[in-house]
């Protein structure tokens, strides 16, 4: 698998061109179609658009065109809750929407003046409410490690597209794990940034407190390239001057992780303090259980007042899953949105504190592996928690507050990746990107595994 760098390098030099990168992508899609990664596509239009790319790449080495965008002739996929300019929007299921004002999405906008093949879009959890991928309506989306098992979700359909080459990265969106969730069960590098950087006007809201738009890619400097473009700002200030302070919040993750995810991840820390990191063990446990606890109750208000229209008209084409709690969202009244509202200030002062003497916390993303589709239970350490909370519990509070975070691949449990989460002080993108940047140069990745493709 080959990165957005190095594919810029080899069309730079001519040893490559958009047109065959759509060629292989379609060829991957072809061979790996029974994963359902693909909500839509048109691969005339693609090969069409990539012979234009091609034409202004040569036009440009000639002086005849204007200089290149950062991204120019990269194939990349959209999860399908962004408007794109000529192609239908669900979001996964079949209920009505609501008008999002919008031809075609900002952040859609920004790769395409960037120079970016808007390739397809793809499968999602439906409406974003749910990290699991599966799917009544659209078919579940398989993980490409192991067609029994999840994908992460709700941008699952952009982790698998990418792990198995069709196109080189996804714009996904992350609402309490949504970007970092599959692209760790995926073997990706996945950045949900600081909230708000990334426009998501032309999206479809999940939770307009919560959602963030953020790319799924190979590594972190193909996230921190595609940052720098949809943010339209520079990530090239954050550095790794030193061994880093690692924050780990230990009493809240011990009862937690799955006995394989805590080896791995003692494992990583011993590989860390050998090459410097110092480890700052962190009590955050009532902090973060107390994020948890508040989670929901933002989340599914508004939600439900989002899709308020279908949801007076009947619901009709909302799966069970997916409408019980937007119904509960319903039934909440304004003053327990209110608390739950002043009790996440009161968790970002405490995780802001927290955070101003390390720079930054470091943790698995998910507490276990990829679960088997259908499983609706795992057992910890600590007993049997709900899939819900094994898997969204580690990445939820901090897309609730805001903070930027980074997930990397670190090791497996059997043939399924697993993912390293590096969570950020507010606005210290770069730096965070810059910390992915620093553990993959010392090692941190998918062990004797980096470049082995999916189902070999």
């Amino acid at each position: 698998m080959t990165s957005i760098i190095e594919s810029l390098r080899l069309l730079e030099s001519a040893k490559t061109s958009s047109v065959e990168l759509v060629a292989e992508a379609k060829l991957s899609a072809q061979s790996h179609a029974a994963l359902n990664a693909i909500a839509w596509v048109d691969w005339d239009e693609a090969h069409q658009s990539a012979l234009a790319l091609d034409a202004q790449r040569s036009d440009a080495a000639n002086g005849s065109a204007p200089p290149l965008g950062p991204l120019h002739g990269i194939p990349i996929t959209i999860k399908d809750l962004y408007q794109v300019s000529g192609t239908p929007l669900r979001a996964g299921t079949r209920a009505a929407l609501p008008d999002l004002g919008m031809e075609e999405a900002q952040a859609v906008q920004r790769l395409r003046a960037a120079g970016a093949l808007i390739l397809a879009k793809t499968n999602m959890h439906e409406i974003a409410l749910g990290a699991t991928g599966e799917n009544i309506w659209t078919g579940d989306v398989l993980n490409p490690y192991d067609p029994a098992h999840q994908a992460g979700g709700s941008s699952s359909g952009a982790a698998v597209a990418t792990a198995v080459g069709i196109g080189f990265a996804g714009l996904g969106s992350d609402t309490g794990g949504s970007v970092r969730i599959p692209a760790a069960f995926c073997g990706l590098a996945g950045f949900k940034p600081s909230f708000g950087l990334i426009p998501l006007a032309g999206a479809l809201h999940l939770s307009w407190t919560c959602d963030h738009a953020g790319p799924l890619a190979l590594d972190s400097a193909d996230c921190a390239l595609l940052y720098e473009v949809m943010a339209q700002r520079s990530a090239a200030h954050g550095t790794v001057g030193r061994a880093p302070r690692l924050g780990i919040p230990v009493d809240w993750l011990a009862p937690r992780l799955a006995d394989e995810v805590a080896q791995a991840f003692e494992q990583q820390l011993a590989s860390l303090r050998s090459k410097g990191a110092e480890i700052r063990d962190l009590k955050l446990k009532s902090v973060l259980d107390r994020a948890w606890d508040c989670y929901s109750a933002i989340v599914r208000p508004e939600a439900a007042w989002i899709h308020r229209a279908a949801l007076a008209q009947g619901a009709e084409g909302f799966s069970d899953a997916v409408l019980a709690p937007m119904r509960l969202g319903e039934q909440m009244t304004a003053l327990q949105y209110v608390d739950a509202m002043q009790e996440r200030e009161a968790v970002r002062r405490d995780l802001y504190a927290c955070l101003a003497d390390v720079d930054a916390l470091v943790m698995p993303t998910t507490a276990v592996a990829a679960p088997q589709r259908g499983q609706t239970a795992v057992t910890v350490a600590g007993g049997t928690i709900s899939i819900r909370e094994a898997v969204l519990g580690q990445t939820a509070a901090f897309s609730m507050v805001g903070l930027p975070a980074l997930t990397i691949p670190f090791a497996r449990s059997g043939r399924l990746p697993l993912g390293l989460q590096i969570v950020g002080r507010p606005n210290a993108d770069a730096l965070v990107l810059a910390l992915g940047k620093w553990l993959e140069t010392q090692g941190v990745g998918l062990p004797a595994a980096q470049g082995v493709d999916p189902l070999d």
